[in-house]
């Protein structure tokens, strides 16, 4: 299989991700996604929705876009070695740029930013870039049956008795005066409540995500990256096909329990930390297989374009979407129904499609890529 070949796959299906990320997003960008869980908040198509995106999109894609984050390490290491360079030097530099654009992200856009969670993580990943894809695999498989012992058992056990969502944040603030900040305050009470919340996330980064969270799924790109996973995928479809179609069946099952009752703590638990990750391995799976397929291929390609200029069209998206619902901008935030704010998103993300495609037409890399690179590479 021919590079381009190749390429062509994983930015088809990291814009694929980018796609179920915002619209996973869109529901802190919108409302005060606290309340969504509470009995009697969402009803009639609404709610419908909302059962659809529990079932299909949360927990399911970010796992897909660390996969792939893992999958471009093991890509730069390689690239690294064939060129001579020395890896760590460049890698470590790379990572704390993007640490740097998660904090600035986080504070000034989106506290549900993604980018400080990569860089740190990938910070501890690269420390296993030489291992074997077994060792990196076993190991990712240690990591997760850790985050069910430790985590995921204890605190469903923990829910069963309450079993109930309770609206809660990590601003100090109620969710009537959160709901006022964004829509009547000013940007610098957006910062406050941004600032808290972000400092609350990286927190919980530093001290869990990273290692229970993320690492799992970096350790899989980076084995999946030495395995040449997309030739075995083209060399083996029907087993390819098979073991995406079982995970995706297995993970809609164990996530459909919440997405009927979305207000059970327990089955919140185990939708995201168990349910969403084992879904995402599906999606990845059938997606690859289904870009080898002409006539699935010519559909699934647009989705290449947002995927070449992944770091500047998830940066976008927040600056959009922080207009379009805070008072700095719009100011729709907690006013129109779900489905419209869905409607918004394809809107938006289909004209990031167009934008993507001419600009590429005429630049290589996208404006926070080539800041990136220059800053990467020293030149």
């Amino acid at each position: 299989m021919s590079p381009q070949r190749r390429l062509f796959e994983l930015d088809a299906l990291r814009g694929f991700s980018l796609f179920g990320i915002i619209l996973m997003n869109i529901l802190v960008f919108s409302f005060p996604y606290e309340e969504t869980y509470l009995p009697g908040v969402l009803h009639g198509a609404n709610e419908g929705l909302f059962r659809i995106v529990t079932l299909f999109v949360i927990s399911s894609f970010y796992p897909i876009f660390t996969i792939l984050f893992g999958y471009g390490l093991g890509i730069m290491y390689e690239n690294s070695k064939r060129r001579g360079m020395s890896y760590y030097p460049f890698i470590y530099r790379r990572l704390v740029v993007l640490l740097i654009f998660g904090v600035l992200h986080g504070y000034f856009l989106f506290n549900g930013d993604i980018l400080f969670g990569y860089g740190f993580t990938g910070m501890i990943a690269v420390l296993f870039i030489k291992l074997q894809p077994k060792t990196l695999i076993k190991s990712a498989a240690v990591l997760f049956i850790m985050k069910i012992v430790i985590l995921v058992i204890p605190i469903s056990l923990a829910y069963w008795n309450k079993g109930r969502h309770e609206a809660s944040n990590y601003s100090g603030k109620s969710l009537a005066q959160l709901v006022d900040i964004k829509q009547n305050g000013h940007y610098f009470e957006f910062l406050q409540v941004n600032g808290l919340e972000s400092k609350y996330s990286v927190i919980d980064i530093v001290t869990r995500a990273a290692y229970l969270d993320l690492l799992p799924y970096i350790l899989i790109g980076i084995a999946a990256q030495k395995l040449s996973l997309i030739t075995k995928i083209q060399n083996n479809p029907r087993s390819a096909m098979t073991w995406g179609s079982t995970l995706f069946i297995i993970g809609y099952f164990i996530k459909l329990p919440f997405a009927l009752d979305y207000a059970n703590n327990t089955f919140s638990v185990i939708s995201s930390m168990v349910g969403g990750p084992i879904l995402a391995m599906g999606y990845i799976l059938i997606f690859v297989r289904l870009c080898q397929f002409a006539k699935t291929a010519k559909v699934l390609a647009i989705f290449k374009y947002p995927g070449k200029l992944s770091l500047s069209v998830y940066i976008s998206q927040s600056i959009i979407f922080t207009f379009i619902y805070n008072d700095i901008g719009l100011s729709l935030y907690n006013k129109l129904p779900l489905y419209q704010s869905y409607i918004i998103v394809v809107v938006v993300y289909s004209l990031q499609l167009l934008a993507c495609y001419y600009y590429l037409k005429y630049f290589k890399y996208g404006p926070i890529e080539w800041l990136w690179r220059k800053i990467t590479y020293l030149k």
